[in-house]
């Protein structure tokens, strides 16, 4: 094990809550991907580091480096929220550069709405009762295709119409090795919960 690999495994792991594709939303995800490799063109697309099928996900909050000790209460809180929370749809609206068109993002981001708006609140409200600090930016779900340190600048926005299923919620880890972060889901729970009246 190299100097860096042993202080990573001696440092508070680097933690998110997400989402993890379903199959078929995987497949519509490998469509866009492949829409933009033949855009791109060979010479452009080696530049590109693709999000692999299994680090794919829909960020619902970012935890950073935790105390492994929250890592059983946060296991908890993950299963409670999944027994308060159904499954729920969203609409994928737009592939283009994210945050902003400079950016050295791809992604297809969706369109928010309340059932996915409560289950982002519910993850922030976990985060406050074990005394963490939640992200201040506005929420804005999205998966990432790939990354790109020149942008994706010569790539026209795609407008979308997709509606995905989000019937899970993960506890992730992310762990640094020699192509990348990796994304090792640490407990998945479906959503489970009862359907909302009105």
């Amino acid at each position: 094990m190299g100097s860096k690999q042993k202080r990573e495994a001696l440092a508070d792991p680097r933690l998110f809550i997400g989402i993890r594709p379903t199959a078929d939303t995987q497949l519509f995800l490998d469509s866009l991907v492949n829409h933009c490799r033949q855009q791109l063109g060979q010479s452009a697309e080696r530049d590109v580091r693709w999000t692999s099928q299994a680090n794919r996900h829909l960020t619902l909050a970012f935890l950073g480096e935790t105390p492994a000790e929250l890592i059983p209460p946060l296991e908890a809180g993950i299963l409670d929220i999944a027994d308060r929370i159904q499954a729920c749809q969203a609409r994928v609206v737009t592939l283009q550069p994210f945050p902003k068109s400079r950016s050295r993002l791809l992604a297809a981001e969706l369109l928010p709405n309340p059932d996915l708006d409560r289950l982002h609140e519910c993850c922030r409200g976990l985060m406050k009762q074990l005394d963490l600090e939640p992200e201040s930016a506005a929420y804005r779900p999205h998966f990432t295709l790939g990354r790109n340190r020149r942008g994706f600048s010569r790539l026209p926005p795609v407008m979308l119409d997709r509606i995905v299923d989000l019937d899970n919620i993960v506890l992730y880890q992310s762990r640094m090795t020699p192509g990348g972060s990796q994304y090792h889901p640490l407990l998945e729970a479906e959503l489970s919960g009862p359907a909302q009246s009105g």
